[in-house]
């Protein structure tokens, strides 16, 4: 076994298997979230820092965004008193980004109050809050069940906001596995992020299997079913 860096990020390369086989990845993510009890999320932590604050990728109810779009969500979609409610941002298929602070206890959302408290910028969230996940977890790694099957770990119950790392995508894409094509991923649950190329066809076929196994077996911890593709610096909603 073999130990490199991408972007800063840890790539363990395990041993070769000539065959993607269905199931496998969907078994993977069932032994890590059956070995971890999830964090409560916008419950009882008390507010922290602003180095406390990081990204969450997280499902939506409504329009499929086909292509990546992150913005505010308008005021007039907010319930309720604007300071008060949760920041989201639009992202992507069916998800969208929250802001929560990390704490042992669990996640708080930040809402507009919480922004004005830390004199933030409402557009130096993001870029702050993806900087506060990488300094949380340092060890952010990249496993290969297979050798062209990535899968991120270490990330505090936070993989899929490395979704949000436009440069490491960058430099994962560069990678010879990839043939030339575009990076296929899929965020089936909360702690799960796992990308292969879009060719050949059968693997991004696979992927999909197993994400949408995975998802439906998550109950309150799943995030989509979709797969997303990463092209042209951004994530699109893969429909192959």
């Amino acid at each position: 076994m073999g130990l490199r860096t991408i972007g800063g990020v840890d790539v363990t390369v395990h041993s070769q298997r000539r065959r993607f086989t269905l199931g496998l990845l969907a078994g993977i993510a069932g032994t890590a979230a059956r070995a971890q009890q999830p964090k409560p999320e916008a419950s009882a932590p008390p507010a922290g820092s602003r180095n406390d604050i990081v990204p969450l990728v997280r499902s939506f109810t409504g329009a499929i965004r086909k292509v990546q779009d992150i913005r505010p969500l308008a005021a007039a979609q907010v319930q309720g008193d604007a300071d008060l409610a949760p920041l989201i941002d639009t992202f992507v298929g069916d998800l969208d980004i929250r802001y929560a602070y990390d704490s042992d206890q669990g996640f708080r959302y930040l809402n507009g109050q919480d922004l004005k408290s830390h004199k933030i910028a409402r557009e130096q969230l993001l870029p702050l809050a993806l900087a506060n996940y990488h300094r949380r977890y340092p060890r952010i790694a990249v496993e290969r069940p297979l050798a062209f099957v990535g899968k991120i770990t270490n990330g505090g119950e936070l993989e899929p906001s490395m979704m949000l790392d436009t440069a490491f995508w960058e430099k994962e894409k560069l990678r010879p596995l990839y043939a030339g094509g575009d990076i296929v991923a899929g965020v089936p649950t909360r702690d799960v992020l796992w990308f292969t190329g879009r060719k050949p066809a059968e693997h991004a076929r696979n992927l999909r299997a197993n994400t949408e196994r995975s998802h439906q077996e998550a109950g309150n911890r799943a995030i989509s079913k979709l797969l997303y593709q990463w092209r042209n610096r951004r994530w699109e909603v893969f429909e192959a």
